[in-house]
């Protein structure tokens, strides 16, 4: 339980010290002044099914262009006793193509999110790839950082106020974290990095889904 609190606040204290929360307190300054434009409430039904809420909200800045700030999470930390845990956050500028109806429908938006974990490495990496994380019991406690591109499509419905909006987004994924035993021991750490964090990064996709929207 120690281990948790010390973890969290190592991570309240780099979170108000990174710059990417200046760029979202600017970015909620931008959507509160913008909250009288047309705004839709998000909410995912592919990720609802597994308790892991993903809710939303869409700002219109101009004809083109919206800007997008959603977040998600599970409601549980574990699985059958093994860690899973994860929090979510995302901020996106879209921009919608004119189309022949001149409607907003098909868009593209770029996006830079931040996540934290604490999860078990899945049985079918352990099984799979030779890595020398395969400990029973062993997990990791750690953050992402996420930049990339997000493609979609909404899909409207009889009622105006409501629409479907399906989506699928990727790019660059940068992990700090570390891993622990099944003892909440330390393992694998890197001594010479200055924070103590283990680091990885890959290209893929890491956000998707069908969003039921409302406008306000």
């Amino acid at each position: 339980m120690l281990k948790k609190i010390s973890f969290i606040l190592e991570e309240i204290q780099y979170y108000i010290n990174c710059s990417m929360v200046k760029y979202l307190l600017g970015y909620i300054i931008l959507f509160s002044i913008t909250l009288n434009s047309q705004t839709e409430l998000k909410f995912n039904l592919a990720s609802a099914p597994f308790l892991v809420p993903n809710i939303g909200i869409e700002v219109q800045i101009s004809d083109r262009f919206g800007y997008q700030l959603d977040t998600s999470a599970s409601f549980y930390d574990d699985i059958e006793g093994s860690p899973f845990h994860m929090t979510q956050i995302f901020n996106e500028i879209r921009f919608y193509p004119k189309n022949k109806k001149n409607k907003r429908n098909f868009f593209i938006g770029a996006h830079v999110g931040y996540g934290m974990y604490n999860l078990r490495l899945p049985k079918w990496i352990t099984t799979v790839v030779d890595t020398e994380y395969k400990e029973e019991g062993s997990y990791q406690y750690g953050r992402n950082a996420y930049y990339g591109l997000t493609i979609g499509k909404k899909i409207p419905l009889k009622n105006e106020k409501f629409n479907l909006e399906i989506f699928v987004g990727g790019g660059s994924s940068q992990s700090n974290y570390k891993y622990y035993n099944k003892d909440e021991q330390r393992i694998f750490a890197i001594t010479n990095y200055k924070r103590k964090f283990n680091k990885s990064g890959e290209e893929l996709p890491y956000r998707g889904g069908l969003m039921l929207t409302y406008k306000l």
